[in-house]
């Protein structure tokens, strides 16, 4: 019976690794979730490759994480203990905004804003930590890599929700409602597009100039400048551009954050995978098609997309959303770190997120079940690739504890 269970699990959500403890011929210990030869020596031969500073971390970011990890964080605080830690924070300003701004339309007390700025810059300085920690406690492992990276995807759906409430947005109309999908799920699409080109070449690309750093901390000063003298700024205040004329200052602003991430993340992809015809990636399995993969992941954002546009319970459709897009990107981690034959789209995920267009307006038991089934798929991918990780190369079961490795 307890079998047939787990086989069901696996069937529903899209995955080997239901609970079964299989022998090992790895390792050490024997038995442990999701064994097999393959997986278990892409777990054991994977090498994390850190990626290049962006300008803000050249300049201090990195001095000022260094200086915090150095002095004032204890050898017991494990690195995952520090990055889950910071997404709690983001987790607090994403029910604050939908609690005291139902509507997105900036109505908010002012203190909300600057709550949110306060508490993304604590998720951000977290996760810029966590590896210095990891490397200062000798605890470095693919597990921390794979947790960075499902909260990073989760703290991407917070962004563009605060930005559209500043901006006043709303979505009490179709027109309203399609530019909030169309500017929260920009970032999620150019977040994809780097999943999958991390994947394949082994590194996760970084611009020079502006990068995920520099936009975090332009999104913080916008909501400090936000609570300071209200949006009117955004929409009062003009810039003449270059073969451009003259703007307001948020359309500026909004246009130039998107095209040079978008141009950046296109240009990076292009280069990655289509350009360099004479690499051998890494990590990536070679009978898998990273341009097809790219694809899948794009068209599932477009869907989500299209469900929340069309959900009459807009905040209930965007929280199952975002649980949802972190379980996705737990999937390409998977491909990533430990079975390169493992499913990229979950079709239980997309039935899910299809069933929040169904729910009625004012329904928050049955939007509740949605949003407890993606918090269960979220958790579940998560804590099975850990127990394979954690299995595989000898670690101690709990993430929060330190076993240091070699």
């Amino acid at each position: 019976m307890e079998a047939i269970r787990r086989t069901r699990l696996d069937a529903l959500t899209g995955g080997f690794d239901g609970g079964v403890e299989t022998e090992c011929a790895h390792c050490d210990d024997g038995a442990h979730v999701g064994a097999s030869m393959k997986r278990c020596k892409q777990v054991r031969s994977y090498r994390y490759t850190s990626p290049n500073c962006s300008l803000c971390e050249r300049l201090f970011l990195n001095r000022f994480w260094d200086y915090l990890v150095a002095e004032w964080t204890p050898e017991w605080l494990a690195p995952n203990a520090m990055t889950v830690g910071g997404l709690a924070c983001i987790v607090v300003g994403y029910v604050l905004v939908w609690f005291t701004s139902p509507g997105l339309e900036f109505e908010a007390p002012r203190w909300v804003y600057v709550a949110c700025a306060v508490l993304a810059f604590v998720y951000q300085t977290a996760d810029g930590m966590d590896g210095k920690q990891a490397r200062k406690t000798k605890s470095g492992s693919p597990l921390g890599e794979v947790v960075d990276h499902a909260c990073d995807a989760l703290s991407m759906c917070f962004y563009p929700l605060v930005v559209v409430d500043i901006f006043a947005v709303g979505f009490a109309s179709a027109a309203a409602k399609a530019t909030a999908v169309v500017v929260m799920f920009t970032g999620r699409a150019m977040f994809v597009v780097d999943t999958v080109s991390s994947t394949y070449s082994g590194v996760l690309p970084v611009s020079e100039f502006l990068d995920s750093q520099e936009i975090q901390l332009i999104s913080q000063t916008l909501f400090i400048l936000a609570a300071t003298f209200g949006n009117g700024f955004l929409f009062n205040l003009s810039v003449n551009l270059p073969y451009v004329g003259t703007q307001t200052l948020g359309r500026a602003g909004a246009v130039f954050c998107i095209t040079t991430g978008a141009v950046a993340r296109v240009g990076t992809f292009a280069k990655t995978i289509i350009g360099s015809k004479n690499h051998e990636p890494p990590h990536w399995p070679k009978h898998r098609n990273p341009i097809r993969i790219a694809i899948q992941c794009a068209l599932c954002e477009a869907f989500h997309g299209f469900c929340i546009y069309k959900a009459k319970n807009f905040a209930y459709a965007h929280a199952t959303s975002a649980l949802l897009f972190g379980e996705s990107e737990a999937r390409i981690m998977t491909l990533r770190v430990s079975d390169p034959d493992f499913p990229v789209i979950n079709w239980l995920a997309l039935l899910v997120m299809a069933l929040t267009t169904f729910v009625p307006a004012g329904d928050a038991f049955t939007s509740g079940i949605l949003i407890g089934a993606a918090l269960f798929m979220l958790l579940h991918r998560g804590s099975a690739l850990a127990a394979q990780i954690t299995g595989c190369l000898g670690m101690h079961p709990n993430i929060f504890v330190i076993r240091k490795t070699a």
